[in-house]
């Protein structure tokens, strides 16, 4: 089945499989669909336009831009000539909103089926960037547990910005990385160009692959 949905792995030396969570194994829309509701109302208070008028743009700019873009909130409020005083403290309530967030995920069969897989052939980790307190919660809530054990999870906001990825330093927190000799003998799954460059500098085998779907 893995020769078949990733070809350009070399499966015959892979011994173990790491993965990026948001967007790798569940469509991060579901989360910002949620999240961003009481950050719509919030803003909605600085401007004159209505809650689901900024629920929109905010949903409209993120897919333009992904996760990785950090000035959508200003965009917005610049947008609507909020002065500059406000804009700020508006986008400190916002941010803390997002990151004190409960998220409500769950994983598609398919993700499932497919960890099941291959967590009966290979050793998996998984890696994931930003704050810890929604990382670990969004991982809680897809039950991630289940693949992962605690050992061979790195959330990199536990430890500062020097180990988000593309940053190697991470991997060191990594139990089942311990001792690999051949750095082809992984491959890293991710959605992101960061995640590339990640496995690029570890010499990594690289699945650039969106909820998992097979390449091509």
């Amino acid at each position: 089945m893995l020769k078949s949905l990733f070809p350009s792995v070399d499966w015959d030396i892979v011994e173990i499989v790491g993965f990026d969570m948001d967007g790798t194994l569940y469509d991060e829309f579901n989360f910002m669909i949620q999240v961003y509701r009481p950050i719509a109302k919030r803003i909605a208070r600085s401007t004159k336009s209505t809650e689901q008028e900024i629920y929109n743009q905010l949903l409209q700019r993120w897919m333009e831009k992904g996760s990785s873009y950090n000035k959508i909130f200003d965009e917005i409020l610049t947008r609507h000539d909020v002065v500059e005083s406000e804009r700020e403290t508006t986008i400190n309530e916002c941010l803390r909103i997002f990151r004190k967030h409960t998220p409500i995920l769950t994983l598609s069969d398919r993700v499932s089926f497919f960890l099941d897989y291959v967590q009966n052939k290979y050793g998996l980790f998984l890696i994931t960037d930003g704050g810890v307190q929604l990382q670990k919660a969004k991982f809680h809530s897809l039950g991630l547990s289940s693949w992962f054990e605690e050992e061979n999870v790195g959330f990199t906001g536990l430890y500062g910005s020097e180990y988000s990825k593309p940053s190697p330093l991470i991997t060191k927190k990594i139990k089942i990385l311990e001792g690999i000799t051949n750095s082809k003998q992984v491959v890293f799954f991710g959605d992101r160009e960061v995640d590339r460059k990640f496995a690029e500098v570890l010499g990594f085998q690289f699945v650039q692959t969106y909820c998992l779907q097979k390449e091509g």
